[in-house]
């Protein structure tokens, strides 16, 4: 994972020090990459290749995903997670799920590079 994205983990409340938080970074640096190359990847194949990096199976890192989401989402010290709803307003998200976050977080780490 880049510098700058943990930053931006960090700065979202993400735990970053747990596994999930590495596989929401990792899944992060995924996805900037296949929109650099203006391609679509899904949430299956981003887990089936984290499972193939972490060496744990792809339900493993689903569920690890979804519990570091949710942790960033519900323990972050205040509900609702401000950076977390400033993220969400900025790209019109309803409700969050882990794809929705992985591309808005890619997204807005390529527009501020």
């Amino acid at each position: 994972m880049q510098q700058r994205t943990y930053d931006f983990l960090v700065q979202m409340r993400v735990p970053v020090l747990t596994f999930g938080g590495e596989l929401i970074g990792e899944a992060i640096e995924l996805v900037i990459c296949e929109l650099e190359k203006h391609q679509f990847i899904s949430l299956s194949d981003i887990e089936c290749e984290l499972g193939d990096k972490f060496h744990c199976s792809p339900g493993s890192a689903d569920r690890r995903l979804r519990r570091a989401m949710e942790m960033t989402e519900f323990r972050a010290g205040e509900y609702p997670n401000p950076e977390l709803e400033a993220l969400r307003v900025e790209f019109r998200i309803e409700t969050w799920s882990i794809k929705k976050f992985l591309y808005a977080a890619a997204r807005r780490l390529m527009s501020s590079k």
